[in-house]
């Protein structure tokens, strides 16, 4: 572990040179994690890109674009690309960035897939991509080739970090979960658990050097303890702001609040096999989308901001004329009835985070009573869970009936589809159709655009009319901001802090 040793010398050097130029951001939950194959969450990846760089970057306008590769090529017959990787990059404990590393990398999380490990951020793109090949051309050329055509490779390899092979070959699960090396540009100086998550400045960047010399993301699970830091300088960023307390912020000196349309699509789990009984018929599935009245939760949770949804996937891939569920308690209990249970039926619990999302646990709490409306009750009512306890449970499908779930924004059809195909480790529902998994099997390879929005509206309809999901909405994102930054958040809820500084 010499090179290790080495990054960590260094890294103690640069914590004691004192940081006058200090960036903090303010999250609900903590960072569980330094280990990549870990890092679930959209709060954990948004620090990890800090840290850990891909081959290509997926910008704030949602378009991919070269990051340690320089420049990409696709080869006669559509499964093999070659990527050409930038000059003089090094990993944090002074290794070489080289076509060596990629294929350790893209072997590495594949083998970790197959044998049913943890794969952190790269869940979705590993069976989207389909990677079966990964050839060293030269140490700065690399060729990578997929089972089928893949038009959105370059998408793909934006989710999957590279690792240094010397390290991440011989560090223990243990070692990985405490220190972390990468490429980008900040090293992890400190990391207390609950707590926070101190970065300072790479010095030997390979890149431009980012605005602030130090990063902390800081875990602050009570919402009125988030506002007061950032209201008294404490923190410069506060994300999951709840709607009724963005008011509030509105009107204090010195910072302000930023909202913008996301991507993140909420809903209420429902566990389709393996689970309940009743929930297997999707009649029941159904009569539970009947008994949400939306619109009161609208109005009494959200300050009527948000709308049911009405689509599975994100624009420009939503369904054009698929209509919402609407407010139907008269035919949820028909269905009921049709499906033999007049009197309606008890589950176990409704499981849900706390603080995850924006108001999970009160609308957890009152999906519950609305469902008491048409006689669907809970015998231990609404459980709630410390996020990293919920989180294991999500990753080892160690969930009741209905569970809250918001899945993030991927803003590309193959991702955002891959969620609810049995083959996706993020299927929590383990809902499995025919076909749909035929439309998947054919939506991987299909490069003409025309042919492949057919295939994403087909996939909803059949989604719309299967309810795997209780629908309800979108997630607008809500952050407190200090006056004393310039900063704009990004549809998809990552954090990017590299070019970002502070006035004084």
């Amino acid at each position: 572990m010499r090179n290790l040793a080495v990054f960590v010398l260094a890294v103690g050097v640069l914590t004691g040179c004192g940081q006058s130029n200090e960036l903090t951001v303010a999250n609900s939950t903590d960072i569980s994690t330094l280990d990549p194959y870990g890092m679930f969450s959209r709060v954990e990846i948004s620090f990890a890109d800090h840290i850990y760089q891909t081959l290509t970057f997926f910008n704030r306008n949602m378009q991919v674009e070269p990051l340690l590769a320089e420049s990409w090529e696709r080869l006669p017959g559509d499964t093999t690309w070659t990527f050409h990787l930038k000059d003089g990059i090094r990993f944090h404990n002074g290794e070489p960035f080289d076509a060596d590393a990629v294929k350790f990398s893209i072997d590495a999380i594949y083998e970790r897939n197959a044998a049913g490990q943890t794969v952190g951020g790269a869940s979705v793109a590993i069976p989207s991509a389909d990677i079966t090949r990964v050839e060293v051309v030269d140490p700065l050329t690399v060729n990578i080739t997929t089972r089928g055509p893949k038009a959105l490779l370059p998408f793909y390899l934006s989710q999957i970090f590279m690792l240094e092979p010397d390290y991440y070959a011989s560090a223990s699960d243990a070692e990985r979960a405490e220190h972390a090396v990468g490429t980008g540009p900040y090293v992890v100086s400190e990391r207390i658990r609950d707590s926070h998550v101190r970065l300072v400045a790479n010095p030997d960047y390979w890149g431009e050097a980012p605005l602030a010399q130090s990063v902390v993301f800081r875990a602050i699970p009570e919402v009125s303890t988030r506002m007061a830091e950032l209201e008294t300088g404490g923190v410069h960023i506060i994300t999951d702001l709840p709607f009724d307390q963005a008011g509030l912020l509105n009107s204090s000196p010195g910072v302000h609040v930023t909202v913008t349309e996301g991507g993140r699509r909420v809903m209420i789990g429902i566990t389709t096999a393996g689970g309940a009984e009743p929930l297997r018929d999707k009649r029941v599935r159904q009569a539970l989308n009947y008994a949400i009245d939306h619109e009161a939760i609208s109005e009494g949770l959200f300050g009527g901001q948000v709308k049911r949804m009405s689509f599975m996937f994100n624009p420009p891939f939503n369904h054009p004329t698929l209509e919402a569920y609407t407010f139907d308690q008269e035919k949820a209990r028909a269905l009921l009835a049709e499906a033999g249970y007049p009197n309606g039926f008890e589950l176990s619990s409704l499981d849900t985070p706390m603080g995850k999302w924006i108001q999970d646990f009160e609308l957890a709490q009152t999906i519950e009573s609305q469902l008491a409306e048409i006689g669907v009750t809970f015998r231990e009512g609404v459980r709630a869970f410390e996020w990293g306890n919920y989180r294991a449970k999500l990753l080892s499908y160690n969930l009741p009936g209905l569970f809250m779930q918001g899945s993030g924004g991927e803003f590309e059809l193959l991702t955002e589809a891959a969620d609810l195909t049995i083959t996706s480790p993020s299927n929590f529902y383990r809902w499995e159709n025919e076909e749909y998994e035929a439309l998947w099997v054919e939506l991987q390879t299909e490069l003409d655009r025309d042919r492949r929005m057919a295939i994403g509206y087909r996939m909803q309809e059949i989604i719309h009319e299967e309810a795997p999901w209780i629908f309800l909405h979108i997630q607008p994102d809500a952050y407190g901001v200090s006056d004393r930054i310039n900063w704009q958040p990004r549809p998809d809820e990552i954090v990017h802090l590299w070019d970002v500084s502070i006035n004084e």
